[in-house]
């Protein structure tokens, strides 16, 4: 049996049927075991704030290591300055439900909720975390919820921008088939920029990525036409980009000389490609710092409205984007 189902009927919930609850309850009583309430213990709160790394198909979260890490550098550091412990779960879709009530029993002083890959249609789950919780990673549209995520209009104005002015006006667009809520935001966005600076999106370079990591690279070989390819390509993130910069020089193509790539992230391997890879470097650390900032706030005053707070994006150039000398 699982131990949130052995929890439920400890505490005298709902959610296990009789026959189960009886069957429980008599190997309890068999094996002497003494329940004690965390109230008739008198558990007050504890000082740890929770780290809970969701996943849905776990692409992005178990292979975007470095992102995660940046983000979690920063709540660990802030925690332990306010005197917070950080303990860490993983979670998925498979088992979101059942392990709720176990993290309640732990009677934490607050939740960092990992959200990158969870499907807003499933926030209703969040209601049923006891302690105050902040969703990282993810806007949360259309939800009044506690949120830190990094504004990615601006980011994605960004890279077109230093496209444009570079004066690439053919920029294709490469993306994951993969649901993940900000890249799909991103991908929105490059359309929306297009337009913004008076450029035709073209479907034609509008390239969909396999949603498997290990699996980008020869997707992209397989569209790309090497006879007719965009000026300039913005990739969502620095691992497509990264796997754009391989997939161009499997097709003979040079970089920045042939077509130029930007990505969103600025990963720690960006530094170290051929050639360094340009991109847009968003605030991770600071995401998680003032994740832990606001679940303080929340713990200070329960009644205080929910919050988004997006964190801002910076041009990094580096050496894969160049300036375009074709006449349109």
């Amino acid at each position: 049996m699982s131990k949130a189902t052995v929890s439920l009927v400890l505490n005298d919930k709902e959610g296990v049927g009789q026959e189960k609850r009886k069957e429980i309850r008599k190997l309890i009583e068999e094996t002497g075991y003494e329940i004690r309430s965390r109230k008739s213990q008198g558990l007050m709160r504890n000082n740890n704030i929770r780290f809970i790394k969701y996943r849905e198909q776990g692409y992005m979260v178990n292979q975007n290591g470095d992102f995660i890490s940046r983000i979690i550098d920063g709540i660990e550091h802030t925690a332990r300055k306010n005197h917070f412990a950080l303990a860490m779960t993983n979670m998925s879709n498979k088992n979101i439900e059942e392990m709720i009530p176990t993290i309640n029993e732990e009677n934490d002083a607050g939740i960092i909720f990992l959200a990158t890959e969870f499907d807003v249609e499933n926030a209703s789950f969040l209601d049923k975390f006891k302690a105050p919780l902040v969703v990282l990673d993810n806007e949360m549209k259309f939800q009044n919820r506690n949120v830190v995520v990094m504004d990615n209009e601006y980011a994605v104005y960004l890279a077109v921008k230093h496209l444009y002015d570079m004066g690439h006006r053919r920029i294709g667009h490469v993306t994951t088939e993969g649901n993940v809520n900000n890249l799909r935001v991103r991908t929105m966005l490059f359309r929306q920029m297009l337009q913004r600076f008076g450029l035709t999106f073209h479907e034609k370079y509008d390239y969909l990525l396999s949603a498997d990591i290990n699996a980008y690279c020869p997707s992209l070989l397989s569209q790309l036409d090497k006879d007719d390819l965009p000026t300039a390509i913005m990739a969502d993130n620095d691992i497509m980009a990264i796997n754009s910069l391989l997939a161009f020089e499997k097709l003979g193509k040079r970089v920045p000389a042939d077509v130029s790539v930007i990505g969103i992230d600025d990963i720690t391997i960006s530094t170290i490609t051929r050639p360094e890879l340009t991109t847009i470097r968003l605030e991770k650390r600071r995401m998680g710092k003032l994740a832990v900032l606001r679940i303080m706030q929340m713990i200070k005053d329960r009644e205080d409205p929910p919050m988004k707070i997006f964190t801002g994006a910076e041009l990094i150039e580096r050496k894969s984007v160049a300036r375009c000398l074709e006449i349109i």
